[in-house]
């Protein structure tokens, strides 16, 4: 877990310093550059608990149950449920008017839901596809 200093800065030079981090990320996605720079500023540890809270937040919009959130993404049921309440009160819209309408999230979405497609949809009509070609792949490898 990460360590905030008990030194805290003066409001506002705590706030200017939190707006020029932001826009000195603007200028490195803007630049294409953003994943290195997002790599050597946080830990391994910091950039999966920032993309697990994505993943929970994208979730939360497609109306996924909590308990399967936290299963599929191994996060505590607390977290998640605090999360869901933020989501409920709007905290979020930002993120999901930005940086949700691509579709990639989606797609890591499903496959971190039907474990990487190895179980079928809940529903819709490919729901059985992934299932029938692991079964396909299992029977050639027998024969």
């Amino acid at each position: 877990m990460p360590h905030v200093s008990n030194n805290k800065l003066e409001e506002e030079h705590k706030e200017k310093l939190y707006r020029e981090f932001l826009k000195s990320l603007e200028r490195c996605f803007d630049a294409e550059k953003g994943l290195y720079v997002l790599g050597q500023f946080f830990t391994r540890t910091e950039r999966e608990m920032f993309a697990k809270r994505f993943a929970v937040i994208a979730m939360l919009e497609k109306k996924i149950p909590a308990s399967r959130i936290a299963s599929a993404l191994k996060m505590s049921r607390v977290t998640i449920d605090t999360m869901f309440v933020k989501h409920e009160a709007g905290k979020y819209e930002w993120v999901i008017k930005s940086a949700l309408g691509k579709k990639n999230i989606w797609e890591i979405i499903e496959s971190i839901l039907t474990l990487d497609g190895s179980l079928p949809q809940k529903v819709g009509k490919g729901r059985y596809t992934g299932f029938n070609k692991m079964i396909r792949k299992d029977h050639l490898r027998k024969s």
